[in-house]
Protein backbone atom coordinates (compact mmCIF):
# COMPACT_ATOMS: atom_id res chain seq x y z
CA UNK A 1 0.00 0.00 0.00
CA UNK A 2 2.86 2.39 0.84
CA UNK A 3 4.45 1.93 -2.60
CA UNK A 4 1.09 2.55 -4.28
CA UNK A 5 0.60 5.85 -2.44
CA UNK A 6 4.16 6.93 -3.24
CA UNK A 7 3.68 5.98 -6.90
CA UNK A 8 0.45 8.00 -7.08
CA UNK A 9 2.10 11.09 -5.56
CA UNK A 10 5.24 10.89 -7.70
CA UNK A 11 3.14 10.02 -10.76
CA UNK A 12 0.94 13.05 -10.16
CA UNK A 13 4.01 15.28 -9.96
CA UNK A 14 5.42 13.80 -13.17
CA UNK A 15 2.15 14.30 -15.05
CA UNK A 16 1.45 17.80 -13.70
CA UNK A 17 4.98 19.09 -14.32
CA UNK A 18 5.23 17.32 -17.68
CA UNK A 19 1.95 18.77 -18.91
CA UNK A 20 2.85 22.24 -17.65
CA UNK A 21 6.18 22.12 -19.48
CA UNK A 22 4.58 20.73 -22.64
CA UNK A 23 1.61 23.07 -22.84
CA UNK A 24 2.75 26.24 -21.07
CA UNK A 25 6.37 26.28 -22.21
CA UNK A 26 7.04 24.14 -25.29
CA UNK A 27 3.73 24.72 -27.09
CA UNK A 28 2.99 28.24 -25.83
CA UNK A 29 3.81 29.91 -29.15
CA UNK A 30 1.57 27.49 -31.04
CA UNK A 31 -1.34 28.19 -28.70
CA UNK A 32 -0.91 31.93 -29.19
CA UNK A 33 -1.59 31.43 -32.89
CA UNK A 34 -4.93 29.82 -32.04
CA UNK A 35 -5.93 31.80 -28.97
CA UNK A 36 -9.41 32.61 -30.34
CA UNK A 37 -10.23 28.87 -30.05
CA UNK A 38 -9.38 28.58 -26.36
CA UNK A 39 -10.76 30.17 -23.19
CA UNK A 40 -9.40 33.59 -22.23
CA UNK A 41 -6.63 33.33 -19.64
CA UNK A 42 -8.72 34.53 -16.64
CA UNK A 43 -11.41 31.92 -17.38
CA UNK A 44 -8.76 29.26 -17.84
CA UNK A 45 -7.01 30.13 -14.56
CA UNK A 46 -10.35 29.99 -12.72
CA UNK A 47 -10.69 26.35 -13.83
CA UNK A 48 -7.04 25.26 -13.72
CA UNK A 49 -7.64 23.27 -10.54
CA UNK A 50 -9.65 20.84 -12.68
CA UNK A 51 -6.52 20.10 -14.72
CA UNK A 52 -4.68 19.14 -11.55
CA UNK A 53 -7.61 16.97 -10.51
CA UNK A 54 -7.46 15.25 -13.92
CA UNK A 55 -3.68 14.77 -13.55
CA UNK A 56 -4.19 13.20 -10.12
CA UNK A 57 -6.95 10.89 -11.36
CA UNK A 58 -4.76 9.80 -14.27
CA UNK A 59 -1.81 9.01 -11.98
CA UNK A 60 -4.08 7.28 -9.45
CA UNK A 61 -5.83 5.08 -12.00
CA UNK A 62 -2.63 4.26 -13.88
CA UNK A 63 -0.93 3.22 -10.64
CA UNK A 64 -3.80 0.97 -9.61
CA UNK A 65 -3.99 -0.64 -13.04
CA UNK A 66 -0.23 -1.24 -13.08
CA UNK A 67 -0.21 -2.68 -9.54
CA UNK A 68 -2.88 -5.23 -10.51
CA UNK A 69 -1.00 -6.43 -13.59
CA UNK A 70 2.66 -6.29 -12.58
CA UNK A 71 4.57 -9.39 -13.63
CA UNK A 72 7.81 -10.92 -12.45
CA UNK A 73 9.78 -9.35 -15.28
CA UNK A 74 12.30 -6.49 -15.39
CA UNK A 75 10.58 -3.35 -14.16
CA UNK A 76 11.99 -0.99 -16.79
CA UNK A 77 10.64 -2.97 -19.73
CA UNK A 78 7.29 -3.32 -18.01
CA UNK A 79 7.18 0.40 -17.31
CA UNK A 80 7.95 1.31 -20.92
CA UNK A 81 5.37 -1.15 -22.27
CA UNK A 82 2.79 0.08 -19.77
CA UNK A 83 3.53 3.70 -20.67
CA UNK A 84 3.11 2.97 -24.39
CA UNK A 85 -0.24 1.32 -23.67
CA UNK A 86 -1.26 4.30 -21.53
CA UNK A 87 -0.41 6.59 -24.43
CA UNK A 88 -2.40 4.46 -26.87
CA UNK A 89 -5.53 4.51 -24.70
CA UNK A 90 -5.29 8.12 -23.52
CA UNK A 91 -2.95 10.56 -25.24
CA UNK A 92 -3.23 9.42 -28.84
CA UNK A 93 -7.05 9.16 -29.10
CA UNK A 94 -7.54 12.36 -27.10
CA UNK A 95 -5.10 14.34 -29.26
CA UNK A 96 -6.70 13.07 -32.45
CA UNK A 97 -10.15 13.96 -31.12
CA UNK A 98 -9.05 17.46 -30.13
CA UNK A 99 -7.36 17.98 -33.49
CA UNK A 100 -10.61 17.08 -35.24
CA UNK A 101 -12.75 19.27 -32.95
CA UNK A 102 -10.58 22.39 -32.71
CA UNK A 103 -9.44 24.34 -35.76
CA UNK A 104 -5.73 24.11 -35.00
CA UNK A 105 -2.73 23.46 -37.22
CA UNK A 106 -1.77 19.82 -37.75
CA UNK A 107 1.61 20.44 -36.12
CA UNK A 108 -0.12 21.20 -32.83
CA UNK A 109 -2.05 17.93 -33.05
CA UNK A 110 1.17 16.04 -33.72
CA UNK A 111 2.90 17.76 -30.81
CA UNK A 112 -0.04 16.84 -28.56
CA UNK A 113 0.38 13.18 -29.54
CA UNK A 114 4.17 13.14 -29.11
CA UNK A 115 4.30 15.21 -25.93
CA UNK A 116 1.45 13.52 -24.10
CA UNK A 117 2.74 10.10 -25.19
CA UNK A 118 6.17 10.93 -23.77
CA UNK A 119 4.53 11.92 -20.48
CA UNK A 120 2.53 8.66 -20.40
CA UNK A 121 5.68 6.60 -21.04
CA UNK A 122 7.57 8.47 -18.33
CA UNK A 123 4.63 7.88 -15.98
CA UNK A 124 4.74 4.17 -16.77
CA UNK A 125 8.45 4.02 -16.01
CA UNK A 126 8.05 5.93 -12.73
CA UNK A 127 5.18 3.74 -11.56
CA UNK A 128 7.12 0.58 -12.46
CA UNK A 129 10.21 1.84 -10.62
CA UNK A 130 8.28 2.66 -7.45
CA UNK A 131 6.01 -0.41 -7.49
CA UNK A 132 8.64 -3.00 -8.35
CA UNK A 133 8.75 -5.93 -5.97
CA UNK A 134 11.78 -6.13 -3.70
CA UNK A 135 12.93 -9.26 -5.57
CA UNK A 136 12.21 -7.82 -9.03
CA UNK A 137 14.67 -8.62 -11.82
CA UNK A 138 16.74 -5.65 -12.99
Amino acid sequence: MKKTVIAVVIGFIVVAVGRFLLHAVVLEHQYLGSRDVFRPRPEFMHRVWMLYLADFLFAFAATLIYARGVESKPWLGQGIRFGILLALVTAVPQAITEYVVYPVHHELGLHWILGESAIAILLGIVIAAVCRPATSPA
